[in-house]
Order: C-alpha cells, then sequence, then structure tokens
C-alpha cells in the first residue's frame, strides 16, 4: 500500500513538470503553426477572388463564432462548384481566424475530444491530396479551383500557390504531429488527476482498494464524481491505474508510465562534431523564399489599392484626357505618393515621395528572384553553392537590409491608402497587415540563421586566437 501511494506521488510530480513544460514550450508551437495556416488560406481565398473563382462573402461579419463545428461537406451539383466552395472556404478561413485570435490553448483546454474536433476541422479540406479526382466534396471543389488559378495564370501565380499549399501542408501537419503526441499524454493526465483527487483523497480507501485490482477499480468509482469535477469514468484508465499499483509486473509497468511522463528535451550537438559554416549561410540563404508567397500577395494588392485611388481621384474629364493620351501614345506621369515614414526606435516622423510603379516592380521581381532558387537543385541555388562563403554573407547581409526597406514603406504606404481612399472607396482597400506579419516573422527567421553563422564564425576565430583550434 505504502508503495502504491508513494508510486502515485511520483507520476503527480512528474506530471506537474511535465504539464508546466507542454504550456510553455508545446503549446505556443500549435498557435505559431495555426497563423500560418490561417495565414496561407487567406492569401489563397484573395487569390481566388482576384482571380474571380469565388466570391467575397457578404455575410462573413455576421457569422458568430462559439466553438468548433464540424464544415458542410456534403455534395453539391457541379454548377454551383463556385458559390459553394466559395461559402465554405470563407468558413473556414473565417473559423481559422477565430482559432487563432480567440481560442485559448492549454493542456486544460485539450482534452483529446477537442483535439478530435480540431483535427477533423482541419482537415476539412484534404491538403495532401488536393485533386480535381478526389472523392470528398470539398476537397474536389478546391482542388478544381486550385488547377484554374495554375492553368490560368503566369509562371509566379502558379508557384505562389503551391507555395502557399505546401506551407498549408506543412502547418497542418505539425499541428496534427503535436495533437497525436498531446492526446497520447492527456491519457497520462487524467490518470494523474485521479492519482491526485481520488487515490490521494482522505475519503478513498486505500486499505480495502489495494487488496486487488478490481477493488481498487472500485473504490476509485465510489468517490469518482465527488472528486473528478465532471469528468467522465474512463474505465479502461481506472484499469490501467489499478494495474500500475497492484500488477504482478507492476515495476515494468511503473517505469514505463514514468518514462512517459519525463521530459525529453533535445539534446544539443556534441561540440566535437564538425559544423559546416557554408551550410548555415545557404540555409540562411534558402530561409528567403519563405517571403515569396508575401511579397506576391502584397504585389498584387498594392496593384489594386493604386488602381482604386487613382480611378476615385480622376475626374470624367481627366479619365477623357488619359484616354487621349495612350491613343497617341503620350506617356502619363508617374505615380507618385508622399508617404509618411516613422522611426520605430525614435519615434521620429518624416516623409518621403515613392515612385508607385518602379517600387513595385521591384517587389516583383523581389518574389521572382527568391523563387528562382526555392529548389535546391535550381541553376540559381547551383551558384550559392559553389560561392565563397564572404560573397555568400555579402549577399544575405543585402537581402536582409533591402527587406527592411520594404517593410518600412510597405507600412507607410499601406497606412496612406486607407487613410486617403474617399469614403465610398474604402471598403475596397486591401490591407497589407498580414502579409507585413508574415515579412517579418520570416525575416525574424533569416536574421536568426544569419546571427547563428556570424556567433559561431566569431566563437571559432576567438578559440585561435587563444591557441585553442584544432
Amino acid at each position: 500500500m505504502a508503495e502504491s501511494i508513494e508510486f502515485s506521488k511520483k507520476v503527480i510530480e512528474a506530471a506537474d513538470a511535465k504539464i508546466e513544460w507542454y504550456n510553455s514550450n508545446v503549446i505556443p508551437q500549435i498557435s505559431e503553426n495555426y497563423r500560418l495556416f490561417h495565414t496561407c488560406v487567406k492569401n489563397l481565398q484573395d487569390l481566388m477572388i482576384k482571380k474571380s473563382l469565388v466570391k467575397p462573402d457578404p455575410y462573413k461579419l455576421d457569422r458568430k463564432i462559439s466553438g468548433i463545428k464540424p464544415l458542410d461537406n456534403t455534395q453539391f451539383i457541379e454548377g454551383e462548384r463556385t458559390a459553394i466552395i466559395g461559402m465554405r472556404f470563407s468558413e473556414f478561413e473565417t473559423m481559422l481566424d477565430w482559432i487563432c485570435t480567440y481560442y485559448k490553448f492549454s493542456i486544460d483546454s485539450l482534452k483529446i475530444p477537442e483535439i478530435k474536433k480540431l483535427l477533423d476541422y482541419n482537415n476539412s479540406f484534404i491538403w495532401n491530396s488536393l485533386s480535381p479526382n478526389n472523392t470528398m466534396p470539398n476537397t474536389r471543389g478546391l482542388g478544381q479551383l486550385v488547377m484554374e488559378i495554375k492553368r490560368g495564370g503566369d509562371m509566379l501565380t502558379s508557384s505562389s500557390v503551391s507555395d502557399i499549399i505546401s506551407k498549408i501542408q506543412k502547418a497542418n501537419s505539425e499541428i496534427a504531429r503535436i495533437f497525436k503526441d498531446l492526446s497520447d499524454f492527456q491519457r497520462e493526465v487524467y490518470k494523474y488527476k485521479v492519482r491526485k483527487n481520488v487515490i490521494l483523497n482522505p475519503k478513498f480507501d486505500q486499505e480495502k482498494a489495494f487488496s486487488s485490482e478490481k477493488e481498487e477499480v472500485a473504490q476509485i468509482k465510489k468517490i469518482f464524481n465527488a472528486s473528478m469535477g465532471g469528468e467522465p469514468f474512463y474505465t479502461q484508465l481506472i484499469e490501467e491505474i489499478a494495474r500500475e499499483d497492484q500488477a504482478a509486473d507492476r515495476e515494468q509497468i511503473q517505469a514505463a508510465t514514468l518514462e512517459k511522463l519525463a521530459i525529453k528535451e533535445e539534446k544539443s550537438k556534441s561540440s566535437t562534431n564538425e559544423i559546416n559554416t557554408k551550410e548555415m549561410l545557404l540555409a540562411a540563404i534558402h530561409s528567403l523564399c519563405a517571403q515569396v508567397t508575401p511579397l506576391a500577395a502584397v504585389y498584387t494588392k498594392l496593384s489594386e489599392n493604386n488602381e482604386t485611388l487613382q480611378s476615385a481621384s480622376t475626374s470624367f474629364w481627366g479619365q477623357f484626357i488619359a484616354a487621349l493620351k495612350k491613343a497617341f501614345g503620350i506617356q502619363e506621369k508617374p505615380v507618385e505618393y508622399e508617404v509618411v515614414i516613422v522611426d520605430q526606435a525614435t519615434d521620429t516622423k518624416r516623409k518621403q515621395r515613392v515612385s508607385f510603379a518602379p517600387f513595385v516592380t521591384d517587389i516583383q521581381k523581389k518574389a521572382s528572384f527568391f523563387n528562382s532558387f526555392s529548389l535546391k537543385n535550381s541553376l540559381a541555388y547551383k551558384k550559392f553553392v559553389n560561392a565563397d562563403e564572404q560573397k555568400l554573407l555579402e549577399f544575405l547581409n543585402k537581402q536582409i537590409s533591402d527587406l527592411q526597406k520594404i517593410s518600412v514603406l510597405l507600412k507607410a504606404l499601406d497606412d496612406y491608402f486607407k487613410n486617403n481612399a474617399p469614403a465610398e472607396k474604402r471598403s475596397k482597400i486591401k490591407g497589407l497587415s498580414m502579409e507585413l506579419m508574415a515579412i517579418k516573422n520570416n525575416s525574424v527567421n533569416t536574421n536568426q540563421r544569419r546571427a547563428e553563422y556570424i556567433s559561431y564564425i566569431e566563437e571559432q576565430e576567438q578559440m585561435k586566437k587563444l591557441g585553442m583550434d584544432k
């Protein structure tokens, strides 16, 4: 009996530590992957609307969400595909937005039934099999729309769609992996709560309970409802507890249980292993390819916002003159916007004129350039492999600097379009907040890789000065 109580205390101590570790280390990864998932779904939705494959959802703002509910996946008439998939995809995006904004991820909230609901919702579209021939109505319908985008778009658009789908697949797979581990852990959490609230409860008859496995189950059941705060009684898990306490091979079973509750931190690489510094740089450069999707979306949105603003500011007479100039080959005056740049470090403001056409062209070129070396067997990437490290570092520094400047101007232009569009046109202005966040997050990742490289090189140089190099 004393051994069983002592084991319960070990389980409680180990589970408390692992719950804290999960909440601080693993749960945030779920939120990050859902944010990436939502950003990509929103980008895909915007692209389908731009290509007139679906229409904006007029009921989006009226939709009230109180919890995870399954997405309709019933059959529909082929002629209604655009309307049905447009509506269902909008509902899917709205739910993802709600999950990212309001859902509080924690060990307490992510019980096994809730995990199942989230996984089922994530797979409302089967992302790894997004085919026009899929037997599931939603997946088949979306697969047909994606195929139409690729078939009717340019190379950059087609590549952007592929990149979006790839990122969705990666985020969804990572969420599923974490949820699988979490589901296994929740079984142990349930047993931990039974030990903490029932077995160590003063009302629990330990003498009777530890006379046999069957009697322990009976004694747990006796005070379960009063001690477990509405938790369901899972007979299989209660019987596992009894076996841990009283089975003939309980020592092995207990060791296995404590092993499940152990925190397995990733082991750091041995300092004796040789680190390929060029590979570190190449990985940092390749991470720039993550910017393709947000930059392509920015180019599209800025072009549409510019068109909206220019059409709003041009009178009928102005449009007539513009038509005449076009007819006679007379070039229009380049469009410029005077934006306000805010220095985040000093909170000072300055004005700057932005020539719109060259700026958006540079963004499009940057996206195309990053896309050119997204595949490691491409000619562009092979050029990096053959270059020396100093040249690679200079290239990386320039790209990071360029992206920082682009981000500053994008934020200023985003504010300009929102603040200067006439009231009747304001609803047509498309914000860049999601893309700016994606560019920032991707830049942080690239910066971190560069910093790791520089730190390692400096460390090696210091060791050489101290005569400690091998």
